[in-house]
């Protein structure tokens, strides 16, 4: 009764802030335009489609996730604080990011079908049509794993962000800050090095690890992509991730202020 009680509560909040943010990016990205266009005599160079075109609405949903899924500290706290058991807590907000995530894939995908691909009259409008879609000859088909596959790729995201945030926890403030400097330099290093070694080194791209790769995208030389080794992958990490998250939740303890 209690776990329902704290789903209630987290919900009811997360879906505020998913409304709030949504108002504010169609502020940003449509009015404020509009606004501009007409205090600067220029209102006959404003498209509400071409304002619309972007993908800023389907990509806001994501980093939303990931930014609720990294600071949970608060509610965390407030409702420890309050009485509610670790498990309960886990369980709730395991739940609400499960329920957010249909409810934002469904809308990004509607938004995808019903309004960005006839404003750009582009079949490509994410990563799966992209490189996937066509491995399926049948369009509903093809619609269902696009589905599967966009939430796939979400809940990793807003498991990243549970991992991070529950791993950011442990350590001062001081530490955080270190982590949060240092990380992303080593990330970057890392990555440019590799991106360099596969572009510019033909030998690189006959070793194992760009066949590993290409193996887990699905690569095949002729036609799309297949999706299946992407999914499993996708949801072998998943799976890893929540266990990690589960451990470091266990170790989580309310710091002092």
């Amino acid at each position: 009764m209690k776990t329902n009680k704290v789903t209630k509560f987290l919900f009811r909040k997360q879906i505020i802030g998913l409304g709030e943010m949504y108002v504010l990016l169609f502020a940003a990205f449509l009015v404020l335009p509009f606004i501009f266009s007409l205090i600067s005599g220029s209102l006959s160079d404003y498209s509400l489609a071409d304002q619309m075109r972007g993908t800023w609405v389907t990509a806001a949903f994501g980093i939303y996730m990931f930014a609720i899924s990294t600071v949970s500290y608060e509610n965390f706290k407030f409702l420890i604080q309050n009485g509610v058991s670790r498990p309960t807590f886990f369980n709730s907000q395991i739940i609400v990011n499960g329920l957010l995530i249909l409810i934002g894939n469904t809308f990004n995908l509607a938004y995808q079908y019903l309004v960005l691909m006839p404003l750009v009259h582009a079949k490509n409008t994410n990563i799966f049509m992209s490189s996937y879609v066509g491995y399926f000859h049948n369009p509903f088909v093809g619609f269902i794993f696009n589905y599967l596959f966009s939430g796939l790729l979400l809940m990793v995201g807003a498991l990243s962000g549970m991992v991070i945030g529950n791993f950011l926890t442990l350590f001062s403030k001081f530490i955080q800050r270190i982590i949060l400097i240092v990380t992303p330099i080593v990330g970057y290093i890392t990555v440019a090095y590799t991106a360099s070694r596969v572009i510019l080194d033909d030998r690189f791209q006959m070793t194992w690890v760009a066949n590993f790769a290409k193996f887990i995208l699905g690569y095949r030389s002729t036609g799309a992509y297949d999706p299946f080794p992407m999914i499993v992958t996708i949801v072998i990490m998943s799976v890893v991730m929540l266990l990690i998250v589960r451990y470091l939740f266990s170790k989580k303890q309310l710091k002092r202020e």
